[in-house]
């Protein structure tokens, strides 16, 4: 039991490391509602505390396009239904894996013009508007992503603050974050998966093994083996918006023509459109079946298919122990 409740505070812990979140709080100088702001604003989205306090979206980020312009993308949200007085977070999350260079804010303002230039009023203004600001930022050696970075799923939040930091509903998100990981220790690894793997490790009449938590989400199961060598195949079966496990016999040439080599790679497939429950669950059972599987070489985690493109895995397998 101790050692479950302190994997449970870890994942509290590591739930604030591997997700970028960027805020701004404020209070409210006036009461702002729907009624307020009749008129329609350009290139503006409304984000209401009462109807939509938060906003899902996925967009196509760009690199700076200069070293002068620092932001490549700007949006504008117009804060509705916030209360004289009470205090506001404004925040912005995003995955770990897509790095951003990205800034928010909120200002008191009366009207944005069609090219969206701010016009700050004398204190008179009754329109408050968040922004945020974006570019990609990162290198890669995989030219596709530096030629087009890879879109970015954004959660914008509008919360209201009780005690001044603590927001209402951070009770809600910590509770889901216990459930998913008592969940997640609790999963049980069906033993066909085990008989499987023995089966492509030892037997070689197997290719490639996919594994995907029940409907219950409360044990992990075979859900596809093949022996079909083709590496298309194998991605073929991988869901586009879900999240799942896979051995893969992967075989390559070595250089100098010194003949072949194969090595059982582990994959962990969580892609940026997959449920955010989905890849949380996932992610917390991931031991489960893995520390059920002896003689793996090589571990790959894919967020999208040109991170297990068949180069990309070549190249990490390739340079790790026992590849020449």
């Amino acid at each position: 039991m101790y050692f479950r409740i302190t994997a449970v505070a870890l994942l509290l812990f590591i739930s604030h490391v591997y997700a970028n979140v960027e805020q701004v709080r404020f209070f409210s100088p006036f009461t702002t509602s729907n009624d307020t702001v009749s008129s329609t604003l350009p290139s503006v989205t409304p984000l209401a505390l009462s109807q939509n306090p938060s906003i899902i979206k996925t967009v196509q980020p760009k690199f700076a396009p200069t070293e002068s312009e620092k932001y490549a993308t700007e949006e504008w949200y117009l804060l509705t239904d916030l209360k004289k007085g009470s205090f506001y977070e404004f925040r912005v999350c995003w995955p770990a894996n897509n790095p951003l260079d990205l800034k928010v804010g909120v200002v008191k303002a009366s009207k944005l013009d069609p090219t969206d230039e701010l016009y700050v009023a004398d204190g008179d203004a009754d329109i408050m508007y968040a922004y945020i600001k974006y570019s990609s930022y990162y290198y890669t050696h995989i030219k596709p992503l530096m030629e087009t970075p890879r879109p970015v799923t954004f959660e914008l939040i509008l919360s209201r603050c009780t005690l001044l930091v603590v927001l209402g509903d951070s009770i809600m998100m910590q509770s889901l974050l216990v459930i998913l990981g008592i969940v997640g220790w609790n999963v049980a690894v069906n033993n066909e998966c085990q008989s499987a793997f023995q089966e492509l490790k030892l037997g070689k009449s197997l290719k490639f093994i996919i594994f995907a938590l029940n409907d219950s989400k409360t044990e992990i199961v075979v859900a596809k083996k093949s022996s079909d060598p083709s590496y298309d195949e194998f991605i073929a079966e991988l869901p586009e918006n879900d999240c799942r496990y896979a051995v893969y016999d992967f075989e390559y040439e070595l250089a100098g023509n010194e003949g072949k080599r194969s090595k059982i790679c582990f994959f962990t497939w969580s892609p940026d459109s997959a449920p955010v429950r989905s890849k949380m669950t996932y992610a917390s059972s991931k031991d489960a079946i893995r520390r059920s599987l002896n003689g793996v070489a090589a571990e790959i985690q894919g967020t999208d298919f040109s991170e297990i493109a068949y180069e990309s895995v070549l190249d990490k397998v390739s340079k790790g122990p026992g590849s020449h």
